[in-house]
């Protein structure tokens, strides 16, 4: 249950930011993986917990941070709602984890009248910000840039250009997104057992993930807990083996 979800967050959706992609892996840890689309319908209390927000003593603010990393993501192409959460329905996502398809929603009546979703998987073009032609940056201090000005020197075609700073430049936002952007980078590719992540071993990750798998009734209770112990700042990878330790399992290396 989810797992394999989670893997596709991790190898297309790095460049989201840190609210985004925390949401979108929850989301994608308590969806089917045999779904198509897979669809997230834990409604926005459990995704606001997620987030490191207290739905129970604040609502009207967890549930406007919610709706506002739910837009976000729903414009950075990873998420299709269906339009109909109302007072006593819940919204449900089709997560689009592969970036050529998407998902549409046909909404019908059920025979007790609540809306009903079907969803069809379609293609699409990728939504994922491209990367922009390498751009010529001076190979010394003193370097001299010919016939045209430069983006981080002056406007003379022999004016010396200055050291280019190291450290990235800090950005501001807005309130309406309150993301935190990151730059696109490439997708880790989980082919040895002796590989880590976040200090998480690949192979223990997987069978960490592969109990809680067996536990669906358990799953995201678990996970929950592990959110609380870890804090709001923890990795996937650590919540997921501190969730499945919540439940009496022990690595590998610990049994022996």
């Amino acid at each position: 249950m989810g797992a394999s979800n989670a893997l596709l967050v991790s190898n297309y959706w790095k460049h989201l930011g840190h609210r985004d992609h925390r949401l979108l892996t929850f989301m994608a840890l308590v969806a089917l993986d045999s779904g198509t689309p897979p669809v997230y319908f834990g409604g926005w209390q459990a995704g606001a917990r997620h987030l490191g927000l207290n739905p129970e003593a604040s609502p009207d603010s967890a549930a406007e941070q919610f709706r506002r990393v739910t837009a976000s993501l729903k414009r950075a192409g990873a998420i299709v709602p269906n339009g109909v959460a109302r007072q006593g329905s819940r919204a449900e996502y089709a997560l689009a984890l592969d970036p050529m398809t998407t998902a549409a929603p046909t909404v019908t009546r059920g025979a007790t009248g609540w809306p009903v979703t079907m969803w069809s998987v379609v293609h699409r073009q990728d939504p994922r910000p491209q990367s922009s032609p390498t751009e010529m940056v001076p190979l010394s201090p003193t370097e001299t840039v010919p016939h045209q000005p430069h983006r981080f020197g002056g406007l003379s075609p022999t004016e010396t250009v200055p050291p280019r700073r190291t450290e990235e430049p800090l950005q501001e936002y807005s309130e309406d997104e309150l993301v935190e952007s990151q730059p696109p980078s490439p997708a880790p590719v989980e082919n040895s057992g002796a590989q880590t992540v976040d200090g998480v071993n690949t192979e223990t990750y997987a069978a960490a993930s592969a109990f809680l798998q067996a536990r669906p009734m358990q799953h995201l209770a678990l996970m929950e807990r592990a959110a609380a112990k870890l804090g709001p700042e923890c990795s996937v990878r650590r919540q997921v083996l501190t969730a499945a330790s919540l439940a009496g399992w022990q690595p590998k290396a610990a049994v022996a």
